[in-house]
């Protein structure tokens, strides 16, 4: 591995980890020019294997055909090439308290699906990139909607 710069000026770019939640490859399907950018960007991606059914599920309600075509294609032209992570059997336990807790406090009303994705997120040490800020802050997952400007 090279040598960073000897530069005092120098200073390395840290590299995020994202766990991609649906809502933010639905803006990548709409053709949202922030996803386009976002997702060329150095960073690291993943999503998890819940997230992809989510999409899916989605894709499949759409009464529009042409709709359900184009979901498709984006699917299988940009979010099976993405690594997915499956949930492991300690994650049911997690997601369940921790979208459990969530709403009996009263911050928010995360799913399953969340739940499941804030444990990956916090079993991998990712952060959750979604517009769904509340429930993820709700249930103590690192998250940020890369989509908005720098105050999100």
């Amino acid at each position: 591995m090279p040598s960073p710069p000897t530069s005092p000026n120098w200073t390395p770019k840290p590299i995020m980890r994202w766990l991609i939640d649906s809502d933010i490859l639905i803006e990548g399907e709409h053709g949202n020019p922030a996803f386009e950018a976002w997702s060329q960007s150095s960073d690291e991606f993943a999503t998890a294997d819940i997230i992809r059914a989510e999409f899916l599920i989605g894709v499949h309600a759409v009464p529009d055909a042409a709709k359900r075509v184009r979901g498709e294609n984006f699917y299988r032209n940009r979010i099976a090439n993405i690594a997915s992570f499956a949930n492991e059997s300690g994650d049911f336990e997690i997601a369940a308290r921790l979208a459990g807790e969530a709403r009996r406090n009263g911050k928010g009303k995360p799913s399953l699906a969340d739940g499941l994705l804030a444990a990956i997120a916090i079993r991998t040490g990712a952060t959750v990139a979604t517009r769904n800020l509340t429930d993820f802050k709700a249930m103590g997952c690192p998250c940020k909607n890369p989509l908005a400007g720098a105050g999100s």
